[in-house]
């Protein structure tokens, strides 16, 4: 029914600037994610060891997902950044409408609360209110198909966190809301993943080792190919 409904938007004129996931793929079919490895050039995020940071490991993980899923040719996978440059707010959410994206995940590593805090957390956006009293049409069905989006961004993120717990057992922190710029300027599924605590012992070894990283790919690979 959600479905014939939103054709019957279509056809009215009434949503154009707001497609659906399934208007997304690209012109073979195949759905298409988008990987965003946080930081990168002078923003090196937290710091890993030595001359290793945050925006190493993003990178890492970013490339191996992509290896991952592109070897089983379901999956068209883009990056944001696929080297060590800077890259603004604009040009990422840029980057995943020009891929026409169904799916964008933003890769991250934690830090602070304590130097006990460890494991992992899956953001989400967050709800919109109530429409405001006297909205029109277009803002209404624009905040209808918002929330559409965001429903399938809540259910990756739960079946991200199954994937992760197969990893990292025990450590899930939770899937939690907040207004995160990068997923709230975006109108497609969309969440970030805290994939460890730096500033934890074992977390930060884990995320250095590249066995570790293999299996975080992978788990985040699964949980994509889960989710299309």
């Amino acid at each position: 029914m959600l479905g014939v409904f939103f054709f019957f938007l279509l056809a009215t004129g009434m949503i154009v600037a707001y497609p659906t996931n399934s208007m997304a793929r690209d012109t073979k079919g195949i759905s298409v994610v988008v990987i965003d490895p946080a930081h990168g050039g002078d923003e090196t995020g937290v710091k890993m060891k030595e001359d290793i940071y945050e925006k190493d490991i993003t990178l890492a993980l970013a490339k191996q997902i992509q290896k991952y899923l592109e070897g089983t040719g379901k999956v068209r996978v883009e990056l944001t950044r696929t080297s060590d440059r800077s890259v603004s707010l604009s040009e990422r959410v840029k980057k995943a409408a020009s891929a026409r994206a169904d799916l964008f995940i933003s890769i991250h590593v934690n830090a602070g609360f304590g130097k006990k805090a460890s494991g992992f957390e899956v953001y989400f956006p967050g709800f919109k209110g109530p429409t405001a009293e006297g909205s029109g049409s277009h803002e209404i069905v624009k905040d209808m198909v918002r929330t559409q989006y965001l429903n399938e961004g809540v259910r990756y993120a739960r079946l991200l966190q199954k994937q992760m717990e197969s990893v990292f057992p025990r450590k899930d922190r939770g899937l939690r809301e907040a207004p995160i710029r990068i997923i709230q300027e975006l109108t497609i599924p969309a969440v970030v993943i805290e994939t460890g605590f730096a500033t934890e012992t074992k977390d930060r070894q884990d995320l250095l080792e590249p066995s570790k990283q293999k299996a975080v790919a992978e788990a985040i690979g699964k949980s994509i190919l889960e989710y299309f």
